[in-house]
């Protein structure tokens, strides 16, 4: 909401920054997240959950409760609307400046972060992801490098 409050004023004001301008702040919504103390400083999950799965801890790391939150790889500046919620983000914000392909980055993190496995059980963790490209690439695949290389 603070968000749109100053887009709005800098339209009204006609002090509208340069072109290509991001309003929202170069970091990552797990900065600012109320939860981020509750992150282990080493995350390591067997299996990612869907929020009807679980009973949400609203105090705790929904990454840490094992819900695929994108909040380690999407810019800060919505103030949290759906970790306020209970709800895993989305990444409707968008990656910050320093990620060239959003959903290479997500899925590379949450790879990362799975715990060591047989190549048989990582395939069965990746597996349970409904809909990868739609998950990782929600409101970025026109910007991928996935699209540049399908030559659009």
């Amino acid at each position: 909401m603070r968000l749109i409050t100053e887009a709005l004023g800098a339209i009204l004001e006609n002090k509208l920054p340069p072109k290509g301008t991001v309003l929202a702040p170069d970091k990552a919504l797990c900065d600012e997240c109320p939860r981020k103390e509750t992150k282990p400083e080493k995350m390591e999950l067997a299996e990612f959950k869907r929020p009807y799965q679980i009973i949400v801890d609203s105090e705790k790391c929904l990454l840490a409760q094992g819900l695929m939150c994108l909040g380690p790889v999407t810019r800060a500046g919505c103030e949290g609307a759906c970790t306020k919620a209970n709800m895993p983000c989305t990444g409707c914000q968008g990656p910050t400046s320093r990620v060239q392909d959003y959903g290479a980055k997500a899925l590379s993190g949450f790879a990362s972060i799975l715990t060591s496995m047989e190549e048989k059980d990582v395939e069965a963790v990746l597996d349970s992801i409904v809909d990868p490209n739609g998950t990782f690439y929600r409101y970025s695949f026109p910007s991928s490098m996935m699209f540049k290389s399908l030559g659009a």
